[in-house]
């Protein structure tokens, strides 16, 4: 038999998060997308109605009070009918101006949340039968004796403690792969036509047994379910943000302008999710390597050096990409050097890395901003079908934190445990010293980067300097929002790294510490939100936010430490190595320099744009953020480029960079022809300069990588023949 489900509560809870902010992203289209008939017709209503208590204002009787302040102020004028004369002139009204228009968005909202979960759901079912479709894929006939193929996958899943899937063979596919999907209640295994020819060759079955048994490991870890209905989802979403973008063409809602601004950010939201959801894949496929490492092999060698190899010998056939780090975000599966790493010290697989943070900080605050800056909405709502008692509401506030709670009990407990998961997977206890303060360090300048990556896509409350109500606790202690965030961000992931070591240092049981993780990441998220505490137990609830650290602390002062090891993140898997040749190209010194100075011009242009973002949150248009976003990132890409750990990452880097500024130039580009700025022609001109930046940040990258590495770059010879080449 194999090794026990592996996959981890963070990824479900991670895919709970992509389900929660996609529903209220979907609702929030209901409040821009008001009916613009039912406008007009409420525009109606109330100038019917104002002519009519203008004409009773001068026609009724003087009550007594009003006898009074006339007799004191001759000029005193009725300026509104009384209380006495209120129900006379409402029907009056109404039977002049027939029944009041009452907008109900929150039946809109429903409408477009069940379109979204019913589009979701129906791809649910429908995506599997659709590739096997348009992949031609045929499964064995009941009538014929069974295929070798299908009696080996099927006596490898009764090893794995697996029911037998549907065995479906892509003969039109000659390379050696293997694919699990399918949803609840029907699964298959897709073998390509060249999986299947490895069993009739001698030494191809361990080959077939260990790609079978990692497909088998997705069936184990019940993570076909969560991918396909997080893609379906997307989708769903997808669908429903391009309709809405149209609807607000027509001419239908009111606010088509803010309708069509929503949606556009709504698009960006798409990206961040879709970012988010391939980070999950990614983490799927470790799980499921892990898994398969787990089962006996019947041949030589064991399942983990048969998986080692296949990806040894793929790598090897990917010049330049054996040791790739998976820079580029937008990847279904992780580099081919952080599945071996994984294979040999399989908690690698649990770890976060900056970007899955970035995303998760992202996507949390995101939701967060948009649910407090409709909370008034809901609780007029809640207010209108008796949820709420007006007479129990002592004062109404323009933001109630309460409706964020159900994203924070979410985001919470996978940040802490994303955090943990790191510091195991980092060597834990045995790895204390300042490489794991500048490790966590990174984590926490990741998750600040995507608070405020959160806030710039969807400005609301968190992030505003003129709010006289302190939504989160640090705007107690300052009003900027890019300090405040980062110091929530340092204090999060410091607290939540003291827990996870304080709990190996008294060594808790793997499942406590992990509901003790999780409960912790979920009470420091709602204590950052001071007006959703109860006042009774607000000062206990942050008294244990802080005690549970301290504790941690103390524990692990006083228990045994184990001695240190070197945690290297793969022994002789090559993750994180590679050649160091020298990059830069041969240039007479003064264009170098001309080089280094634009350079710098672009860093300081790149840093002041990101300050402007930073100090205000709210930009002037979606499509100026977009691209002051692009050139940001393009700083930080040369930035990285320049501290490769070797050349298959500064070549990665250098392309994401140059990739990131061509976006960003070709979409400020469009702003400004859209807006009359700029002439084609002038833009023809200005592709030159253009191109002149990329090249001169290039070469100041590859000068200062040659620098950082010129111990360790090869003989002479060998680099004027990797010039020359």
């Amino acid at each position: 038999m194999c090794g026990l489900r592996q996959l981890t509560t963070a990824v479900f809870l991670r895919a709970l998060l992509f389900w929660l902010t996609l529903t209220v992203a979907a609702g929030a289209i209901a409040f821009p997308a008001k009916p613009a008939e039912h406008a007009r017709d409420a525009w109606t209503y109330t100038r019917c109605a104002n002519e009519v208590g203008d004409g009773y204002l001068n026609q009724l009787h003087l009550t007594p009070d009003e006898e009074k302040r006339a007799a004191d102020s001759p000029l005193w004028r009725r300026d509104f009918v009384p209380e006495a004369y209120r129900a006379e002139v409402d029907r009056a009204i109404e039977r002049r101006c027939h029944q009041q228009p009452v907008d109900h968005p929150e039946r809109r909202a429903a409408f477009a949340v069940a379109v979204l979960a019913g589009g979701a759901l129906l791809l649910y079912w429908l995506l599997p039968h659709l590739s096997i479709r348009c992949r031609r894929l045929k499964a064995a006939d009941p009538s014929e004796p069974p295929r070798p193929v299908d009696i080996a996958v099927h006596d490898l899943a009764a090893g794995a403690g697996v029911n037998a899937p549907t065995v479906l063979v892509n003969v039109v596919d000659t390379s050696v792969n293997a694919v699990a999907f399918g949803h609840r209640g029907r699964r298959y295994i897709e073998v390509s036509g060249g999986l299947e020819n490895k069993l009739r060759l001698s030494g191809g079955r361990d080959v077939f047994e260990a790609l079978v048994r990692h497909e088998l490991g997705h069936i184990r870890n019940r993570d076909l379910d969560v991918t396909l209905a997080v893609t379906a989802l997307w989708w769903g979403f997808v669908a429903l943000v391009v309709g809405a973008f149209c609807l607000s063409l027509t001419g239908y809602a009111d606010s088509a302008t803010s309708l069509r601004e929503l949606c556009l950010r709504l698009a960006l939201l798409t990206g961040v999710v879709y970012a988010a959801r391939n980070s999950f894949l990614q983490s799927r496929e470790l799980h499921a390597d892990r898994f398969a490492a787990s089962c006996p092999s019947d041949g030589a060698g064991t399942t983990r050096e048969v998986l080692d190899n296949i990806l040894s010998t793929l790598a090897g056939a990917r010049p330049g990409r054996a040791g790739e780090t998976s820079v580029w975000p937008f990847g279904t599966h992780p580099s081919l050097a952080r599945r071996r790493a994984a294979l040999v010290r399989p908690v690698l697989a649990d770890e976060f890395t900056g970007w899955e943070l970035t995303l998760i900080g992202c996507l949390g605050l995101f939701a967060v901003n948009l649910v407090l800056g409709r909370s008034f909405e809901l609780m007029i709502f809640a207010l209108r079908i008796g949820l709420l008692d007006l007479a129990d509401v002592s004062t109404l506030h323009p933001l109630y934190a309460w409706t964020a709670m159900p994203f924070l009990l979410v985001a919470g407990p996978v940040v802490a445990l994303g955090v943990r998961n790191s510091v195991l997977a980092w060597g834990g206890l045995r790895a204390l010293g300042p490489h794991m303060g500048a490790r966590l360090a990174g984590l926490a300048a990741c998750l600040w980067a995507g608070l405020c990556l959160g806030c710039l896509i969807y400005p609301g409350p968190i992030g505003r300097r003129d709010d006289t109500t302190a939504v989160m606790l640090w705007q107690t202690f300052t009003g900027a929002p890019a300090l405040g965030l980062a110091l929530a961000s340092a204090a999060v992931v410091a607290f939540c790294a003291l827990l996870a070591l304080g709990c190996e240092a008294v060594r808790l049981r793997r499942s406590l510490a992990v509901a003790l993780t999780a409960a912790y990441g979920a009470l420091i998220a709602v204590v950052g939100f001071p007006t959703a505490l109860p006042a009774s137990t607000a000062v206990y609830l942050r008294a244990a936010a802080l005690a549970l650290p301290l504790a941690g602390a103390l524990g692990l002062l006083t228990a045994r430490r184990p001695p240190p090891a070197m945690c290297r993140r793969a022994s002789g898997a090559g993750y994180g190595t590679g050649s160091v040749t020298v990059v830069s190209s041969p240039m007479r010194r003064p264009l170098r320099v001309l080089c280094h100075l634009i350079t710098l011009g672009m860093t300081a242009w790149a840093v002041s744009t990101a300050a402007r973002l930073l100090s205000d949150f709210a930009p002037s248009s979606l499509f100026t953020l977009v691209s002051q976003l692009g050139f940001v990132l393009y700083g930080c890409g040369i930035a990285s480029a320049a501290l490769a750990p070797h050349d298959t990452v500064f070549h990665q880097r250098m392309h994401t960079a140059v990739s990131c500024l061509a976006a960003a130039g070709l979409l400020l580009t469009l702003n400004l022809l859209a807006e009359g700025r700029t002439t084609p022609w002038l833009v023809l001109i200005l592709l030159g300069p253009a191109a002149g930046v990329a090249i001169a940040s290039a070469t100041s990258a590859a000068a200062l990588y040659d620098l950082r590495h010129r111990r360790r770059a090869p003989d002479t010879a060998r680099a004027a023949a990797r010039v020359a080449s």
